[in-house]
């Protein structure tokens, strides 16, 4: 049988990792709208095993286990065919996560893309890794035009296909997400783009590990972390002059104080020793001018409630920025594919690298780990290795 006809196996790291959606989501769920059964299909198009996407945000932990545990027990006893990994996020005791951290990246397998892919397929297999977290601008050169668009293939199913990625992808919105820098007007025929085609659940269904809210968190290790993904498109005020800025789900349809004033309300909740942020326009960078609003709303919120990292793309190189007396480090991955070359002169940069690559990360109880990776030379070998510690409790 060719690779189309074999299943897509996507583990679920039942124990451990909770994947909330965002209000919006959860709205739709508390007035009945049920989130779908989702099919994994053979190149025929027959039904081979089906899941359940467990993401409410009111399920007890509890509760997600039972029944994803009733589940998989179903699963195997009934269908036979579909082996469901109920194995916890934990290598041991101390480990809460492995994960890659990948940006800006969708470009056709062109453009350094499926060199990149190639080298987290390996390091992916060495780590472990759980999962990987995406960054934004998902699809060049202007996101989708649909949830049947082929570009969802060419650039994300057809590119990372090795074993070791088949594993919950969990992204987040960039600009190139609404539309930016499109080739037509909103009002004309044919000019779908929308960040709304990114959100649907078909695109799940097309690929199991497709994960996407505009903010949402993941809670590990019984909650001794938390991961809180956001949007950050509707903070950048330049943008909203942008004929894009008008498609269907759009900017203009966003609240960036609404998102701002949710997020502080979970980072103020959160009791969890590790807090990480996920955007994907830079608060610092040795790259680019300073978005302001962005900056002056987010950068404050990081440092009151004890963020310990900020993962971000748009940028597309890889960075690390760290202020002296800030607990809050800046780590820029936005080279999964075509970069930029030169930068600025920040006298609080620590790394920075204009080649194409990728971070991969262990978060452990006492250090997140964090290894930069480039494409050239010995590319299993650092190029940049961050080890950042716990705060003390906030």
């Amino acid at each position: 049988m060719s690779s189309e006809g074999l299943l897509r196996k996507v583990p679920l790291p039942v124990s451990n990792l909770i994947a909330r959606t965002s209000s919006e989501a959860e709205s739709l769920v508390q007035h009945g709208s049920a989130y779908p059964r989702l099919h994994a299909s053979d190149s025929q198009g027959q039904q081979r095993c089906s899941s359940e996407r467990w993401r409410p945000a009111f399920l007890s932990q509890v509760r997600l286990r039972h029944a994803l545990l009733g589940l998989i027990l179903l699963a195997g006893a009934v269908l036979g065919i579909c082996a469901l990994s109920s194995g916890s996020l934990f290598d041991g005791d101390e480990v809460y996560a492995k994960f890659l951290v990948v940006g800006d990246w969708g470009r056709l397998g062109q453009s350094n893309q499926t060199e990149v892919a190639r080298v987290m397929a390996k390091k992916a297999a060495l780590l472990k890794a759980n999962f990987v977290i995406s960054t934004g601008d998902n699809f060049y050169d202007s996101g989708l035009l649909g949830s049947d668009d082929p570009a969802f293939d060419t650039s994300f199913r057809d590119v990372y296909t090795a074993a070791s990625l088949q594993i919950p992808w969990f992204a987040i919105l960039g600009n190139r997400d609404y539309g930016s820098d499109s080739d037509c007007d909103p009002d004309s025929a044919g000019c779908t783009y929308s960040p709304l085609h990114q959100l649907s659940l078909e695109l799940v269904k097309r690929d199991a590990r497709w994960n996407l809210e505009r903010s949402y968190q993941l809670t590990l290790g019984g909650g001794q972390a938390e991961i809180f993904f956001i949007d950050t498109t509707p903070y950048i005020e330049d943008y909203y002059s942008e004929p894009w800025a008008g498609f269907v789900g759009g900017i203009r349809e966003q609240s960036w104080r609404s998102e701002l004033a949710e997020l502080e309300t979970k980072l103020a909740r959160s009791a969890a020793s590790w807090k990480i942020v996920i955007g994907h326009h830079a608060i610092r960078s040795n790259r680019r001018r300073r978005y302001d609003l962005l900056a002056d709303s987010l950068e404050p919120l990081l440092e009151r409630y004890g963020v310990q990292a900020y993962f971000c793309g748009h940028d597309h190189d890889l960075q690390h920025i760290n202020a002296e007396g800030s607990g809050v480090h800046y780590l820029v991955s936005g080279a999964g594919s075509l970069t930029t070359k030169g930068f600025l002169d920040d006298a609080d940069s620590l790394f920075q690298y204009d080649g194409s690559g990728f971070v991969a990360v262990t978060l452990s109880r006492d250090e997140l780990l964090c290894e930069f990776l480039g494409i050239e030379g010995n590319y299993l070998q650092p190029i940049h290795t961050a080890r950042i510690p716990k705060l003390p409790p906030h």
